[in-house]
């Protein structure tokens, strides 16, 4: 051992106890909870992954039938938006609405969801 090992030495063993002074450690019970809130949201998100598709593909068939239902439903192929003159504003009325309240359901699903899971 020489004497600029023994400088070095004691200029680390100086730096480390300005920093020990200066800045101090989490607590290790901090750490932990975190972690732990981690680990169990990861999980959650992997269980719900199926779930979470399956409300996406639901969001999609009802968006796709109601469109089906506005342009192209009916015995003779004529859709509610191609009949609004015998529809009458009553009709497209409802018909809107329903449109409106299939895609307001269906994101209330979804939102609910990502609230759940925070």
């Amino acid at each position: 051992m020489n004497r600029n090992d023994d400088q070095l030495r004691q200029g680390l063993r100086g730096y480390s106890a300005q920093i020990a002074a200066t800045h101090t450690p989490p607590p290790a019970a901090g750490i932990w909870l975190m972690a732990e809130r981690r680990r169990r949201r990861r999980a959650l998100e992997r269980a719900t992954l199926p779930l979470r598709i399956m409300q996406g593909v639901g969001l999609a068939c009802a968006i796709a039938v109601a469109v089906w239902l506005l342009v192209d439903s009916g015995a003779h192929g004529a859709g509610l938006l191609r009949d609004v003159q015998t529809l009458g504003v009553p009709g497209a009325v409802m018909a809107c609405g329903s449109v409106l309240l299939v895609v307001a359901g269906c994101w209330a699903m979804l939102a609910a969801e990502r609230r759940v899971a925070r």
